[in-house]
Formats: C-alpha cells, structure tokens, sequence
C-alpha cells in the first residue's frame, strides 16, 4: 500500500493476518485472489487488502476484479482496498485508471509497476522491514557500493523484527539475490552483531550437525553390510545414500544388528 499509494498509514498498523484466498462465497464462479490480508490500525476500522499479480492486460480480468472487492466487502463487512502487483509499468498504469460501472461510478485500483519499487541504496525509502525484503525480491539487483549500502539498510531493517522470522527472510533472499549482494549478507551474517545474526548461525549450526549425523549414519550402514558374506548391492547402496531421514537410518542400523541379515532390512 505505500509503494501503491504512498499510504503512510501502514507504519501505524498494529497487526496483518492473511486470510482465505477465497474471495467472499462460493458462487457460480469461484474467485480466488493471491493474497488476501485484514490489517488493523489504532483509532480506525480494520480493512481488508486483495492483492493480486497481474503481468499483462486482461479484458476478463478487468470485468471480474470488481466481484472481488464486492464480495468481500459483502462477506467481511470491512472496508476493501485492491492492489495490483504488474511487473510491468504499462498494465500498472492502465489499471490504474481504475475500472469504470459507470457515469460517477468507477472503483479505484492501487497498482505497483517495476519503477514504483524504490532503488535498492536508498535507506529514506526503505521504512520498514518488509519494503527492504520486498526490494530484495522484486527491485533491481545493486551492485559495487549500492549493493554494500542496499545489504547494510536491510540488515539494519530486518534487526527490527523478531530474529526467527529475519531469519527466515535471509534464508530465502539467499537463494533469489544475485551472486555480490549475496556474498556480503552471508558476510554480515558471520559477524553476530544482531540477534538474528546469531538466529541464523545457529540454524546453520544445527542444520550441519543433522547432515553430517545423517552423513555418519550411511557410512556405518554401508560399512556393516560391506562386512557380510555378500556384500552389498548396488540397490541397497542407492536406497542408503538415497535416504536423507536420520531416523529411518538408524532403524535400519538397528534391524541389521538384531538380525544380522540384510535380509529385508528395507521393509516397512
């Protein structure tokens, strides 16, 4: 809503919780939006947020996105606001005109184009944790000192909200940003000076120990049935290595040592 409408109100939100998808009662036709969000504001009615990515113009779509808001307008009895995700400037600009019933009738529509994310070294429009996540995701990729400086105002955004879920965010933003903004995240998760840093540390911590337990169970497995008369098989060696439950390997080292066969070891 900020970067649609530069509604500031969203600084004051006191609470967000996503709802169904499902757009007001099941009709003749279903109409499921990609998000759906009730937020809650001091001193105001809470209202309820359609957000919706569009990449390209739609006649269909254009007809059918005012069942949406009436919908659940109908069913929420909340006042109802839509946002457009386009990635592209032109379907955002169209939509944006709003979509007209008739003489002074035309429901308005808040839309996001490519150039509406703000670039990524501008702290002043990042105010929140969520708008530096989003651009991390959406806006253009900063390189050589924007990138230092886009990496230092998320760290320092994402140090501002509980640890568990910044650590989350970083998990997956590791995966989407390019190779040098990337670099300097992991950079700054290994210096520990926020809470999340240490979060993240340690689930890295935890996640090496479960894989190389796993890693230990395999090769102890694999060694005992080398040790038998008829050696193991090609099979028994791909369902080995194909297992990644530390569990279910130690059930199976367990069963070969009761038994001392490898017969059926692999069976329920």
């Amino acid at each position: 809503m900020d970067l649609a409408d530069h509604d500031r109100r969203v600084a004051v939100c006191t609470g967000a919780q996503t709802r169904s998808t499902s757009v007001g009662s099941v009709g003749r036709t279903e109409r499921r939006a990609d998000v759906m969000v009730a937020l809650s504001f001091p001193n105001e009615e809470d209202r309820v947020v359609i957000i919706e990515v569009q990449n390209e113009w739609k006649n269909e779509k254009h007809y059918r996105l005012p069942g949406y808001m009436t919908r659940a307008f109908e069913d929420h009895r909340l006042p109802i606001e839509l946002v457009l995700v386009c990635p592209d400037d032109a379907v955002a600009r169209k939509y944006r005109k709003g979509i007209e019933l008739g003489p002074n009738n035309t429901i308005n529509v808040h839309s996001v184009g490519s150039s509406d994310f703000p670039e990524a070294f501008d702290a002043e429009r990042l105010p929140t944790a969520a708008a530096a996540v989003i651009t991390a995701v959406y806006g253009e990729s900063a390189k050589g000192r924007k990138a230092e400086l886009f990496i230092s105002t998320l760290d320092r955004r994402l140090g501002t909200i509980e640890p568990g879920r910044a650590a989350d965010y970083i998990k997956h933003l590791l995966t989407i940003l390019e190779d040098e903004p990337a670099r300097m995240l992991e950079e700054l998760m290994r210096a520990q000076t926020r809470p999340y840093h240490s979060e993240y540390s340690e689930r890295l911590r935890l996640e090496g120990r479960e894989e190389g337990a796993i890693l230990q169970s395999r090769r102890i497995l694999v060694s005992m049935l080398e040790a038998t008369q008829a050696g193991i098989t090609a099979e028994q060696r791909q369902r080995i290595e194909a297992s990644s439950d530390r569990q279910e390997l130690e059930a199976w080292i367990t069963k070969f040592i009761a038994s001392g066969s490898a017969a059926g070891l692999f069976e329920e």
